[in-house]
């Protein structure tokens, strides 16, 4: 195969999410396709790193000091939930069934490269919980070995800086439409201990 093409694909894997399949998919794609479309596309990726930053108080992505979130005058500021990406806090957003403040670690407990979130996301939580004294926190990290050591980290971190604070871990369970014999026996297990009123 042609040295360029490999070089392309060895980028676009680069990409999270995107394995050596696909990125041959899409670099075929791009190659097809006319300069206008491709210097357009160059010029869209450029523009967004250029613009786009994280909020400097919840780790959200926007293209002001603060995110529209932690502009809205009509947010409950005495409630937190902490998501590991922006698609999460999107997600949640998007269920109207959360009104508070957000924070996103955009990281996690790696288990063999690191140890702790880097210590610029720790300072900017801590700066957080400082600022508003939370009632009620809510942890939604991934429910991984990595999610779950993070979840355990912050956990630390609050009790520490909040001690009143409720905090809360995100319920599992059985999804909705769905049936008993297609479960896994882990989530099972979580369906049972997170079991609520009927």
């Amino acid at each position: 195969m042609n040295k360029t093409f490999d070089y392309l694909i060895d980028a676009l894997k680069s990409l999270p999410g995107v394995g050596t399949k696909q990125a041959k998919t899409i670099a075929q794609h791009l190659i097809k396709k006319d300069d206008i479309y491709v210097n357009e596309l160059i010029v869209r990726i450029k523009n967004a790193k250029d613009n786009i930053k994280f909020c400097s108080q919840c780790n959200n992505i926007c293209e002001n000091e603060l995110c529209d979130i932690c502009r809205d005058f009509g947010r409950d500021v005495t409630k937190l939930c902490i998501v590991t990406t922006n698609e999460d806090l999107t997600k949640i957003n998007e269920t109207k069934e959360y009104n508070g403040l957000y924070f996103v670690t955009n990281d996690e407990y790696d288990g063999k490269k690191a140890k702790e979130l880097p210590a610029k996301t720790v300072t900017k939580f801590i700066k957080l919980l400082n600022l508003y004294k939370f009632h009620e926190i809510i942890i939604a990290t991934n429910w991984t070995n990595n999610g779950e050591l993070t979840a355990v980290f912050l956990k630390k971190i609050i009790n520490n800086y909040l001690p009143n604070c409720k905090t809360f871990r995100l319920a599992i369970g059985l999804p909705v439409n769905s049936a008993l014999d297609y479960a896994d026996s882990l989530t099972l297990k979580h369906a049972l201990k997170n079991k609520t009123s009927y």
